[in-house]
């Protein structure tokens, strides 16, 4: 196996269950993984007082203050002064099953990056939904790779280091989709589909991605992203375009249709309503073809994100109704021509069902 594997943790607070992290790098993959734990604008000290005292000495502490809440800042500080032939990220709530990093550096000759294999509350995670067949190397189209926004599993860190790939510092969200997409264009990937997993665990109660933020700050990576998307060639284009539809954008609208059952309240703003059907325009612009591939239900939907004119009860219904998986509208995309496109309802549930069965 191809030498050893810097863990990076960022922990701003001593709250957080940061020494069940780093007990799992330590124990269960100790004999070929090293902790570094950047202290995010805190000081090493607290966050060392709350490491197991079995573990304390055997961790590395770095302290970076930037005084934003987003993980970019210490996570790109941790690569810098990473010094293993392999890195990984990793979030302080989280763990690593044992004998995860050893089953990534298994896949990892050859590769510039492995995807870990990820499970949330004991099930698994079903992206990257990729092929049934085991290709060594990962194609970022044809086995929807950008379904995997969060660069989890190892990197060898010489090619982030030559292709200066890093983490987006100024956003508070959605920091890791330019690294993503940047790794998963240009690198050579592959895909971890059984074995240990990384953990992610829900826990903690001061994830960003849990609250409701503005569209303009939690959809910010579009800006970002798609200033180096629009040249991309039109595969990836699309590609890109139906995950962003699908995940962030469809995405952003069950968050506040869900919120509004639970609440009796409006939970959209006319800037959010604005802000998304001007992204949404772009992308459908980069790529226009999405409308065929995406289910009748995903093009209601579409059609309501467009018009800020539309009664949010009706944005509401149509964001709720497209996660009625199994319906004839979830099943068919607009253009029967389309029933078999990789990226058509059909194929993709069928490739994300497979993905929740391997372990």
């Amino acid at each position: 196996m191809p030498g050893i594997v810097d863990v990076i943790i960022a922990c701003h607070t001593p709250s957080r269950p940061i020494g069940r992290a780093v007990r799992s790098v330590l124990v269960g993959n100790g004999e070929c993984a090293r902790a570094i734990v950047v202290c995010h604008n805190i000081e090493a000290d607290r966050i060392r007082a709350v490491i197991p005292s079995d573990l304390r000495d055997r961790v590395q502490y770095l302290e970076y203050s930037d005084g934003i809440h987003s993980p970019a800042g210490p996570f790109n500080y941790g690569l810098r002064c990473a010094t293993a032939p392999w890195v990984a990220v990793m979030g302080s709530d989280d763990e690593l099953q044992p004998g995860a990093v050893r089953a990534w550096l298994k896949l990892a000759p050859g590769a510039d990056a492995v995807i870990a294999r990820t499970e949330l509350n004991g099930r698994t995670v079903p992206t990257p939904p990729v092929r049934v067949l085991p290709y060594r190397f990962r194609s970022p189209v044809r086995d929807r790779l950008f379904y995997r926004s969060a660069p989890l599993g190892i990197m060898r860190r010489s090619f982030l280091r030559d292709r200066a790939i890093s983490f987006t510092p100024e956003l508070t969200t959605g920091e890791d989709i330019e690294f993503s997409y940047q790794l998963w264009t240009a690198g050579r990937v592959r895909v971890q589909r059984r074995g240990p997993a990384y953990q992610i665990n829900s826990d903690a109660n001061d994830r960003v991605t849990m609250r409701l933020a503005p569209a303009c700050e939690e959809l910010k990576h579009c800006e970002v992203l798609w200033a180096q998307a629009r040249s991309a060639s039109p595969p990836i284009r699309e590609a890109l375009a139906l995950k962003y539809l699908r995940i962030h954008f469809f995405g952003f609208a069950w968050m506040r249709a869900d919120a509004a059952l639970r609440t009796h309240r409006d939970m959209w703003t006319d800037d959010d309503r604005s802000y998304i059907a001007h992204w949404v325009q772009i992308i459908l612009a980069a790529a226009p073809q999405c409308l065929e591939i995406l289910s009748q239900a995903d093009v209601r939907l579409v059609d309501a994100l467009l018009d800020p004119a539309i009664p949010v009860a009706q944005l509401n219904d149509a964001a709720l109704a497209r996660r009625r998986f199994g319906t004839p509208a979830t099943l068919m995309p607009r253009s029967w021509r389309m029933a078999l496109h990789r990226e058509a309802p059909l194929r993709f549930m069928a490739s994300s069902a497979l993905a929740r069965i391997l372990k």
